[in-house]
């Protein structure tokens, strides 16, 4: 596979609150997110990594999670299908 046609999404999880940091395959930012760590919220990530995929792109979300905050958010995305495209570091 080719790497431009991804977008990375890097994800900072804290017991609170979550950022989203978005980049292509050059490392070049092309958006940051905060939100609540509540699952209520979790779609509107996805909205928002939305306006940033064009044709032929397929996010990647990569999350730092430590102490287990990140695991709604985890288990939200592997819902939405995006468990291949899941790379979780603790």
């Amino acid at each position: 596979m080719r790497r431009d046609t991804f977008i990375y999404i890097g994800l900072d999880l804290h017991k609170f609150q979550h950022t989203a940091v978005i980049l292509d395959c050059w490392h070049e930012k092309l958006g940051e997110m905060t939100f609540q760590n509540k699952p209520s919220i979790f779609p509107s990530l996805l909205e928002y990594v939305n306006r940033f995929l064009t044709e032929g792109l397929t996010p990647v979300f990569g999350l730092e999670d430590v102490g287990g905050y990140g695991r709604d958010l985890a288990l939200f995305l592997i819902e939405q299908g995006y468990i291949q495209f899941l790379f979780i570091q603790r």
